[in-house]
């Protein structure tokens, strides 16, 4: 195809043939480990009529004993005939081997250069702790393990003015949200007026018109969707389409808008607290309510009510048995009542207890998570949602005296943890999540943020300095300093100390990346569980391989990889590390072999890991999944921007390339933006043979 540089193309097609009489291409694996061994093979192949006698010549220079090899040979070729040379290697570290082959008689001659790159055998890990504080200086220790490498990994050091960020985008959803049942047209209301409250963390290019009149114009509907016994509907106002949670539900936003400023319709709110007075003292809930549904709801009808102090110490413990019936969301609920209630600090501390219970924490973040039936999607339910309430209850029960100790530093672990969940999306999933989950970030930013920031910043490992940084406004992107590792640091301590100079809360993240000397045998689970499991397929099926694992040359080895979740993990990516005699196989390739791809069609070897769960979640099957695959020489990822609590299950195909006997490196998955969530799988040995 031929293209001038103006608007002509051209397109021809022409046959040529060339022939050299001396061909020598090489046949090795795409890479290696340090300590590895194999061999290094050149392929010679006489392309004349005639019978030839060639000798070869092969060199490998690089990290090897004495820093070169080198073998010579003669060999016999018939015409056309192709046969492989081999030399033995052994990798002394890490590096890039240079081959040089050379074949020739006195007919012709043929050489090649090949490049093979030698990996460090280094698989890292990540020790991390996360803070925050309004003080001029905060010091946190650090120790560098003793038998690590000294030139990997390092400590870094990220500085942030808020974890709020980007929160435009949930604006943005709502305020373009086409539907106009009673929730929706709440919610949009409500955010409007958060819209106000939040204008310090939101871009000056993003606007919402007609946000200042839409709350008082959302109230004054409410009358349409009130039925006559005073609860609240989606489309008709009729008793027998009363939503005992919607009721709640608009009993909480009215108190929401009320504490902004706005007038609530008197006639509508008296109507609507007695409907939720009767549905406390009577059971007119549902026949399809479960228990746990309907103390749930009673408990988001307490919450609205305590404010108006309709809700007495009485009240509270009455449902204090219903506790452990209720949902998270519910106990949380329960607890935001309690606070508005004197006299009830046994009734706070149970309520929190049981609600950090549930818990799930990391250095950096804290989720909380549970098993509900499907009868909760009739409350909308969802367990983003569920955190987000909790971090409203938990804001607030912080901030009295017998509730700080309870609570600590957990609201700005579980913001962060919020605020990650969106994953790739500007928005979160529903109207609910983003309700609850804004109205959670006005909560935080009301008790954390309420001075603008304005500092500057220095981070010091002990005298050597790290980095410096300044902010002056809430939106300012954080900061990462970095200090490579060194020779002197393994087996050395010291303190990280950040000093601050002007006002403002100051977030900070210390990591510490470092690779053990020697690989782990063992599995680390620190949040997420992997397993990793070779098969080869034989006369009799599938056939699960032990360590050290033994196949042929030429043999297809499927593997599969096990992940499993304890809770919600966002952007989580999965990392498994070739070995050298492996080439995985892609279908997506012309030139790859579809039955080869094929072969990975996955049935269970006998003692699989397979077996141990009874629903795993396999690749692709949806956007909260796993859904991207990258194929390299040297490892195979995927990846998911948010997953749910669960089991997943990965498979690829490889292909044996070469001999020898070859480390595999512990596959690792982890929380890509909190890489001390992680796990990892054992390291072992594979070993090629000759087919």
């Amino acid at each position: 195809m031929a293209v001038e540089p103006g608007e002509r193309v051209g397109l021809g097609e022409g046959h040529f043939q060339v022939n050299r009489p001396t061909e020598v291409r090489p046949v090795m694996p795409n890479q290696v480990l340090e300590g590895d061994s194999f061999k290094a093979g050149f392929s010679i192949m006489n392309r004349t009529a005639k019978a030839r006698t060639l000798k070869v010549a092969l060199s490998a220079e690089g990290p090897v004993d004495n820093g070169v090899i080198k073998s010579e040979q003669t060999l016999a070729l018939q015409p056309w005939q192709r046969a492989t040379v081999w030399m033995p290697i052994e990798t002394r570290n890490d590096g890039n081997l240079h081959f040089t082959a050379r074949a020739w008689d006195n007919i012709d001659r043929d050489g090649i250069v090949h490049e093979l790159k030698v990996l460090q055998m280094a698989s890292p890990l990540t020790a991390a702790t996360y803070g925050t504080t309004t003080q001029g200086q905060v010091e946190e220790r650090v120790k560098f393990p003793a038998d690590i490498l000294p030139n990997v990994g390092g400590l870094s050091v990220t500085l942030a003015p808020s974890v709020i960020g980007n929160v435009e985008g949930a604006f943005s959803y709502l305020r373009d949200y086409p539907y106009t049942c009673w929730e929706q047209k709440l919610t949009k209301g409500v955010m409007a007026d958060h819209y106000q409250n939040l204008k310090d963390y939101i871009p000056d290019s993003f606007s919402w018109a007609g946000s200042v009149g839409l709350p008082d114009e959302t109230l004054a509907q409410a009358a349409r969707f009130q039925a006559p016994n005073g609860g609240m509907t989606y489309f008709v106002a009729r008793d027998d389409y009363v939503s005992p949670y919607l009721s709640a539900y608009t009993a909480l936003s009215f108190d929401w808008l009320r504490d902004s400023g706005h007038e609530i319709p008197q006639t509508v709110e008296e109507r609507l607290q007695g409907y939720l007075e009767k549905m406390l003292r009577r059971d007119v809930l549902p026949s399809f309510y479960s228990a746990g549904m309907a103390s749930t709801v009673r408990a988001v009808a307490l919450a609205a009510l305590a404010e108006h102090g309709k809700v007495r110490r009485d009240d509270l413990v009455r449902y204090r048995p219903h506790l452990g019936d209720m949902s998270l969301f519910g106990r949380a609920h329960y607890l935001l009542a309690a606070l508005q209630v004197e006299g009830t600090d046994d009734l706070r501390r149970e309520a929190t207890r049981q609600i950090l219970a549930h818990s799930n924490a990391s250095g950096g973040k804290f989720i909380f998570s549970e098993e509900l039936d499907d009868g909760y999607n009739r409350l909308l339910d969802s367990s983003l949602r569920t955190n987000c309430a909790i971090l409203s209850a938990l804001t607030q029960m912080g901030e009295t005296r017998e509730g700080a100790s309870l609570v600590g530093d957990i609201p700005f672990k579980l913001m962060r943890y919020i605020t990650q969940s969106r994953g790739q999306r500007d928005y979160w999933e529903n109207t609910q999540e983003n309700m609850f989950c804004m109205n959670a970030l006005v909560d935080f930013s009301r008790v954390y943020e309420k001075e603008k920031p304005k500092m500057t910043l220095k981070a010091n490992f002990g005298r050597e300095a790290i980095g410096k940084a300044a902010f002056d406004d809430l939106r300012d992107q954080p900061v990462t300093l970095e200090k490579p590792m060194q020779a002197s640091d393994p087996g050395s301590d010291g303190s990280v100390t950040i000093n601050k100079q002007g006002t403002g809360r100051l977030y900070y993240a210390v990591r510490l990346a470092y690779a053990p000397k020697e690989l782990m045998r063992d599995p680390v689970n620190a949040g997420i569980e992997i397993h990793r499991e070779y098969s080869v397929e034989r006369e009799a099926g599938w056939v699960l391989l032990q360590d050290p694992m033994q196949i042929r040359r030429g043999e297809l080895v499927r593997v599969d990889l096990y992940v499993s979740l304890p809770t919600a993990r966002n952007f989580v990516v999965v990392n498994d590390p070739v070995p050298g005699g492996l080439e995985p196989v892609n279908r997506d390739l012309a030139t790859a072999s579809a039955v080869d791809a094929d072969k990975g069609a996955f049935k269970a070897a006998g003692g699989s890991w397979w077996f141990r769960q009874g629903e795993w979640n396999s690749f692709g099957l949806s956007r909260w999944n796993f859904y991207h695959q990258e194929l390299r020489n040297d490892s195979v990822r995927f990846y998911s921007d948010y997953l749910p609590a669960g089991n997943y299950h990965l498979s690829y195909t490889a292909q044996s390339v070469a001999t020898g006997q070859f480390r595999v490196m512990p596959t690792l998955s982890e929380e890509m933006y909190d890489p001390d969530i992680f796990g990892k799988s054992g390291a072992a040995m594979l070993q090629v043979s000759e087919e």
